[in-house]
C-alpha cells in the first residue's frame, strides 16, 4: 500500500548542545563534546557512542559518522553516512536518524529527567493497552520489546484508521470496520497526520521492514 498522506508540521531547527541528554526507551546519552562546533559525540549509560558531524549550511541536520574507529553504528538497523535531524516540534525536541528515504529509523528525546524515571516512564508506556500513538511518542525499543509483526502491523494501520482511512486490504478494513470509533472518511487525500502521528507511522515501518532483514 502506497501512502502519500501528509502530516501537519510546524518545524524548527535545533542545534545540538554540550550536556545535552536524549533518551532512546532503553538509554540516556549524553553530548559530552562538540569539537570545532561542529562533530558531536554522544556517550549512553552503557558507555557507547556515538558521533554526529553537522552539515555545512543545513541548521538541524547532521550525519551519523563512525567513533572510534568502529566499523558500524552501536544504534541497531542503522548506517554510517545515514541523515540525523534535530528538531522541535508540537513542544517536542528529538533527534530523528533518517533512512535514506527519509522515514524515521530511531529516535531519541530531548530530557531533563533522571535515568530512573525515564525508565519507569517507558515501563509504564509498555503496560498501556489504549490508544498511544496519537498523543505518545514511540521508540523502537518499545516497539521491539512488546510488539509482534501483525501487532506492528495493526498498530501502524490503526493510525490512519482514526482518521477514517478506507483500507484497500479486506481484512484491515473489515477489522477496522467493526471499531465503534471508525468513521470512513470520504477522500483519503483529505486525511492529514499530526506530527507525533507520522512520526510513529515510520518508525512501525522501520521496525516492521528490519524484522524482514532490511535496513
Amino acid at each position: 500500500m502506497c501512502l502519500m498522506l501528509t502530516a501537519v508540521l510546524t518545524i524548527h531547527a535545533q542545534t545540538i548542545r554540550e550536556n545535552d541528554a536524549f533518551w532512546d526507551g532503553y538509554t540516556q546519552w549524553q553530548v559530552a563534546e562538540i569539537y570545532g562546533g561542529k562533530t558531536v559525540r554522544m556517550v549512553n549509560t552503557e558507555g557507547e557512542t556515538i558521533s554526529l558531524q553537522a552539515i555545512d549550511g543545513r541548521k538541524g541536520w547532521y550525519t551519523l559518522v563512525p567513533s572510534c574507529q568502529a566499523d558500524e553504528p552501536v544504534i541497531p538497523c542503522t548506517q554510517f553516512g545515514w541523515k540525523v535531524q534535530y528538531v522541535r516540534q508540537e513542544g517536542m525536541y528529538y533527534l530523528a536518524i533518517r533512512r535514506p528515504n527519509g522515514d524515521t529509523m530511531w529516535s531519541m528525546v530531548l530530557t531533563p529527567d533522571r535515568l530512573e524515571d525515564l525508565q519507569a516512564q517507558q515501563r509504564e508506556m509498555a503496560a498501556r493497552t489504549d490508544y498511544i500513538s496519537s498523543v505518545m511518542l514511540l521508540n523502537r525499543n518499545y516497539l521491539a520489546g512488546i510488539m509482534s509483526k501483525r501487532e506492528l502491523r495493526l498498530m501502524r494501520n490503526e493510525i490512519l484508521a482514526r482518521h477514517g482511512y478506507v483500507f484497500q486490504s479486506k481484512e484491515l478494513q473489515s477489522i477496522f470496520s467493526a471499531k465503534s470509533w471508525y468513521r470512513p472518511a470520504k477522500s483519503n487525500k483529505s486525511i492529514r497526520l499530526s506530527v507525533i502521528e507520522q512520526h510513529n507511522l515510520e518508525l512501525i515501518k522501520s521496525e516492521e521492514a528490519s524484522r524482514n532483514g532490511e535496513l
